[in-house]
């Protein structure tokens, strides 16, 4: 990804299967969040179904992060606006660091699974592996680790994609947002 100089207003804004793709992955990051977050709260009959949901929904998140990431290779993404060196690091390592991220989280979520001994009943995944209690305990683990470091990643990435439409009023935002388009 190279950068162009601000000038005031974006230039170019991603392709529509790339927006699409952002704004689903987003809503599923979303939903699987307040599902993972909230199913304990939930009568016992509840709480599996909305588990069922969540694996299968995490497993539609990797095919489309992975869907996202070879469009990505595929179609690169518009030229930065530049601001620093130091900006244009740090968002091109936030944007790689949530990419991996947004696949190692689906991938210890399904490991998790798999070392339970089940599946991914809505998907027909059947069980693969006989229980690991360890295993499923570390694959856990790793999954918590994981939303932690998305949630921080996802609040810097919203926290300059605020900045660059209501302080700097560069367009940036409406790259990905194309209903802001002319609205700076």
């Amino acid at each position: 990804m190279t950068t162009i100089e601000s000038t005031g207003k974006a230039a170019v804004g991603y392709d529509g299967v790339s927006v699409a793709l952002h704004w689903i992955i987003a809503l599923f990051i979303v939903v699987l969040f307040v599902g993972g977050q909230f199913h304990e709260a939930l009568p016992q009959e509840q709480r599996g179904m909305v588990m069922d949901w969540h694996k299968a929904g995490g497993v539609v998140v990797l095919a489309l992060v992975l869907l996202r990431t070879l469009w990505r290779v595929t179609h690169p993404a518009p030229e930065l606006i530049h601001i620093s060196r130091l900006l244009d690091i740090t968002a091109k390592a936030v944007h790689g660091l949530l990419y991996l991220l947004l696949i190692a989280m689906p991938v210890t979520g399904l490991a998790m699974v798999i070392a339970a001994g089940r599946g991914v009943t809505l998907l027909g995944i059947p069980p693969l592996m006989e229980k690991s209690p360890e295993l499923a305990k570390a694959f856990s683990n790793a999954h918590g680790l994981i939303i932690d470091g998305i949630l921080v990643l996802v609040l810097l990435h919203v926290a300059a994609a605020l900045w660059h439409q209501y302080f700097r009023h560069d367009g940036t935002l409406a790259r990905m947002a194309p209903w802001l388009r002319g609205r700076n």
